[in-house]
């Protein structure tokens, strides 16, 4: 089963306002998927970003806006029993693109990091700083227009 959840930046007048508009606005060939990651609008994440959520919540800092990154948001409910949407206004956006800017991914990693070794680990070290930066880079270019951002997900 592949695993996947898609970050979609967009002005706050076309935010969606129920799961049938999140549903129109993501309703596109895969194509156009693609060209939106491209041109920075858009963020797609295949697998790991469970534990990138883990790297953004370590013990050592309790409360902020650490929750925002990967699953915060506002929830909007699929009527269709999937896992729905999330959403951030532009208020929360500049929150989560401040809060990238002050986390050091190496720090995380180190706080976190399992006491063996191995290829596996490095892969996914690469593969989670990878994602890292590409949501540091799209929340920042969401804030400074003024975006609000959807989640779209799937387990």
């Amino acid at each position: 089963m592949s695993m996947w959840i898609y970050f979609q930046g967009l002005e706050s007048s076309g935010l969606p306002a129920d799961a049938a508009g999140c549903e129109a606005l993501l309703d596109v060939e895969f194509d156009e998927l693609r060209r939106r990651v491209r041109a920075g609008d858009a963020v797609w994440l295949e697998s790991g970003f469970f534990q990138l959520n883990e790297l953004y919540w370590p013990p050592s800092e309790p409360g902020g806006d650490r929750e925002l990154p990967v699953f915060g948001g506002r929830h909007i409910q699929d009527p269709g029993g999937g896992p729905g949407y999330v959403v951030l206004d532009p208020p929360e956006v500049t929150r989560t693109a401040a809060y990238l800017e002050r986390v050091s991914f190496l720090d995380r990693w180190q706080e976190r990091r399992q006491l063996s070794s191995s290829a596996l680990d490095e892969e996914l070290r690469e593969r989670l700083a990878q994602y890292h930066e590409d949501l540091r880079a799209f929340y920042g270019r969401s804030a400074e227009r003024g975006w609000a951002v959807v989640k779209h997900f799937s387990f």
